[in-house]
């Protein structure tokens, strides 16, 4: 066969073993071989000799002669009309983007074109059944097949209809239309296929959009309504829900009368005006008006509608909703009728609330001038109470007469410190607590904590333990008093519930730290832990409340009234630090104080390092080693080996030390020492008392408890060559007061009527006091320290020795017949600013400690104070201030 003929060949299975030149060239396509023809030209060839089909745009037509091999099937092409038309149909329908199908009834053969195969997402050379055409049909989609099929072959109804394609998870509908087509041989229905994706979308999209609209109008009980003009004539019409906003029948829908009807007799003329000038004029009609139903039921309704033009701008349309504001209006009357009922009361209950608060504020000022008073007349036999005692714990008494007097002591100083207890709760709850701002050195203040308690703790047992860590020592500024409380509180609680028979190792450690913030601001951290009872987590919780201690049992078994905890929780609120609470039953506490201070910044205390020489012996133990630390970082240390290194560096050094913890080595090196200097010898607490029997000649002091400030103290009396039993023993007062044990009362009794009577004599200080009790007492106290006073009994008679008398210092209660302590201080302060005279110092002895006493005292000219109970340190301390 000539190859200018183009030709295709297939087996008799009809698949193509052979495609000519010619016929590439035609087609245009030289990928066919193996494929089924019928696939590719989408066409039955097994039926007829004589084959038509539209392939890629073109009109082909076969004709199938039989040969060895198989079947040869020749292009006839022809350039015919009819060709053309077919042409131009094909080109037609692929522009205009339309898949062509057929479906044969009765073999079930399905021809697709080569847009539907598009649609489908088929290839050409894909074999597609009617099963695998509807596996591509989304399963909601698939049943509607059939039934559209069976109805347009049995009873001629339409076939059209869309469907939704379940393909890559991709949202794609198809319209599909055709028709039943009757050949010679077979029924085929024909037809187009189209992609109508977006139209349907839009179509769900305007749908959903309407089905929210009509949701949203029903739930918000809206009505629309319109009007049209038409031959001048306006023709009205309303939805269901406006008719049933009136409550009309289906009948009345459109009807303007019967809606007019329904108008509100006082509103009716409004709003037919306003909707008739709407009308007119074009302008926007909105309107609230009432309605009377058919059952005289009041509705509240708001209107709103707006005008259309036509073409030529003439007025041709009205269009409005009407919503039921019923419930709502309905709803704001009775809250509002609801607030004004709420309003009374409240009115009411606030002037309640006022005349409550009154009540109260005078009950609280009533409780605070009665703990006022009441604390100044129980100080006032206390201090004749605690000044007796103190007096008479400086005569030598028998150890019988001694012990009753410690036991009375004791036994005040616990009824004042309650009698403070309940005091500072009150201030603190009435909010009348301020604190003060001091400079002050934490080294100090912990010695003096360490000192208060050091006899106690030894009496009992109980081993002290202290540790500082500075790595700059400076002055910090805050309320040092307050603070003081709070550690003196939580370390007596540690020494009282450490001290029980049951307890077999009794410890307390307390280690205490200083953290810089930044260049202004420090924060104090003191740890207090004991081997005591300890506390359950339920008695934790509640361990700050007042009055409350850790079971029913505890006050009675270890004393106390259970607010110092509570008034330490509030202290250290105001402070503003926190105490945080470690404890287990039966095991111990740990209390950690954490509070902040400002520092002194122009006094840094970069003070020059004493030299010190240190001799460390044997095994260091935790105290030594604590100590060794300590002494390197505040002092210019120099460490020695061995004993003659020792000698040779105390003859450059301002102090000497030597730690050690076993007796006999300690023995051994003092033989060898060269006693000018004499060094401090710090020893562990289970050998310091034999050591001081041992080596009675030197200066031997436990490591434990051992200050930075006591060790200073003791490095500094011992060079000054002034050391006493009181700097050898820690557990022991310092009072450092230099008295004669003789009895000031015996030695020099004052007489009744000089205790009653102003005596007119040369001394130098008058002591202002209506108490008679109290001026024996003072006078006592007085005269304890070598100085003798005159008494006035009140404040008319201390103005008249103070006019004609040359004293130096005035003792003054503030609280006396006649003239009190406050008028005379202010008659004194103006004489004397009247005659340009030097101020005489006046010292407030008062039994009032409330709130402002001391500042109401500074206000008036006094100089100082003193609080009742007075003892004869405190008078002491006062003397060294005021009286030259």
């Amino acid at each position: 066969m000539e190859d200018t003929i183009p030709y295709i060949k297939t087996n008799h299975s009809l698949i193509i073993t052979c495609v000519n030149n010619a016929a590439e060239c035609y087609l245009e396509k030289s990928s066919l071989l193996h494929q089924p023809i019928g696939s590719v030209f989408n066409a039955n060839f097994d039926v007829s000799n004589s084959i038509k089909t539209i392939y890629q745009g073109k009109v082909i037509s076969f004709s199938k002669h039989k040969i060895n091999s198989g079947f040869c099937f020749v292009f006839n092409i022809s350039d015919d009309e009819v060709d053309e038309q077919l042409d131009f149909l094909n080109s037609a329908i692929e522009n205009s983007c339309i898949g062509v199908w057929g479906f044969n009834i009765d073999t079930k053969k399905v021809y697709l074109s080569d847009i539907a195969r598009d649609f489908l997402g088929l290839t050409q050379s894909q074999n597609v059944s009617w099963r695998k055409l509807l596996s591509f049909v989304h399963k909601e989609d698939r049943p509607q097949f059939p039934i559209f099929f069976e109805n347009h072959i049995n009873l001629g109804a339409p076939l059209q209809f869309d469907f939704k394609l379940s393909q890559n998870n991709d949202e794609k509908w198809l319209a599909l239309k055709g028709s039943l087509c009757n050949r010679i041989k077979d029924k085929w229905i024909n037809g187009t296929i189209q992609d109508c994706t977006i139209e349907k979308l839009a179509i769900l999209s305007l749908n959903d959009a309407n089905e929210s609209k009509q949701l949203a109008i029903e739930a918000g009980k809206i009505g629309t309504w319109r009007s049209t003009k038409k031959n001048n004539e306006w023709l009205w019409n309303w939805d269901s829900q406006a008719n049933n906003i009136f409550k009309m029948t289906p009948q009345d829908i459109g009807n303007i009368n019967k809606w007019i009807e329904r108008l509100h007799p006082a509103d009716k003329d409004r709003v037919l005006k306003a909707l008739e000038h709407s009308l007119m004029t074009g302008a926007e009609f909105r309107e609230h008006y009432r309605g009377i139903l058919n059952n005289n039921e009041l509705i509240y309704v708001f209107a709103q509608g707006r005008v259309g033009t036509d073409q030529t701008g003439k007025h041709c349309r009205i269009d409005g909703v009407c919503i039921d504001q019923t419930e709502t209006l309905t709803a704001q009357k009775a809250l509002k009728e609801l607030n004004t009922q709420l309003e009374s009361r409240v009115i009411e209950r606030t002037k309640e609330l006022h005349k409550t608060l009154e009540k109260a504020e005078h009950a609280n000022k009533i409780k605070s001038e009665f703990l006022s008073m009441i604390s100044h007349e129980l100080r006032t036999p206390l201090n004749g109470i605690v000044g007796s005692l103190d007096l008479l714990s400086h005569i030598s008494l028998g150890s019988e007469s001694r012990e009753l007097v410690t036991t009375a002591s004791t036994s005040a100083n616990h009824l004042i410190s309650i009698l403070n207890d309940i005091l500072d709760l009150n201030k603190i709850e009435a909010g009348k607590l301020e604190l003060e701002t001091v400079s002050f050195d934490i080294s100090k203040l912990l010695n003096e904590v360490i000192n208060t308690f050091s006899a106690s703790a030894k009496e009992k047992g109980i081993q002290l333990k202290v540790y500082e860590h500075y790595p700059e020592l400076r002055m910090l500024k805050g309320d040092e008093n307050r603070f003081r409380q709070i550690l003196l509180n939580i370390l007596g609680n540690a020494i009282k519930f450490t001290n029980a028979a049951h307890i077999q190792h009794k410890e307390i450690t307390i280690y205490t730290s200083i953290l810089f913030l930044n260049a202004y601001q420090a924060e104090v951290k003191v740890q207090i832990s004991d081997t005591g009872i300890g506390m359950t987590k339920e008695t934790l919780s509640r361990l700050f409340t007042p009055f409350t201690q850790a079971e029913k049992s505890t006050t009675r078994k270890f004393g106390g009234t259970g607010l110092g905890l509570s008034i330490c929780g509030k202290l250290i609120d105001l402070m503003g630090g926190q105490i945080l609470v470690e404890s287990k039953l039966h095991i111990g506490s740990q209390f950690t104080i954490k509070a902040p201070f400002w520092m002194e910044v122009a006094d840094k205390m970069l003070v020059d390092k004493d030299k010190l020489s240190l001799l460390h012996l044997d095994t260091p133990s935790e105290n030594s080693n604590y100590l060794h630390t300590l002494i390197d970082n505040h002092f210019e240390t120099t460490h020695c080996e061995d004993i003659d290194r020792f000698n040779s560096a105390t003859r450059h050094t301002a102090h000497s030390v030597i730690l050690a913890s076993d007796l006999s080595t300690l023995i051994q090196i003092c033989a060898k020492l060269e006693h000018n200097p004499c060094p401090l010898i710090l020893v562990e607490p289970s050998i310091r008392h034999e050591a001081s029997i041992a080596l009675s000649q030197f200066a031997i002091h436990a490591n434990q408890p051992v200050t930075l400030s006591n060790l200073k103290k003791l490095l500094k009396d011992l060079a000054q060559d002034e050391l006493t039993l009181e700097n050898l023993d820690l557990d022991l007062d310092l009072d450092n007061l230099d008295i004669e044990v003789t009895d000031p009362l015996e030695a020099n009794p004052p007489s009744e009527k000089a205790s009653n009577t102003v005596i007119n004599t040369t001394n130098d200080v008058l002591l202002v006091e209506d108490n008679p009790l109290n001026q024996k007492l003072l006078k006592s106290q007085l005269a304890r320290l070598g100085i003798n006073c005159d008494v006035a009994n009140n404040g008319e008679e201390g103005l008249y020795c103070w006019r004609n008398g040359h004293y130096k210092l005035i003792l003054t209660d503030c609280h006396m017949p006649e003239i009190d302590g406050y008028e005379m201080t202010r008659l004194i302060r103006t004489e004397e600013a009247a005659a340009e005279r030097e101020p005489i110092p006046i010292i407030a002895v008062s039994g009032a400690v409330m709130k402002g006493e001391k500042a109401l005292c500074t206000s008036i000219g006094m100089s100082d104070f003193l609080s009742k109970p007075v003892k004869l340190c405190d008078i002491k301390q006062i003397m060294e201030r005021w009286y030259e």
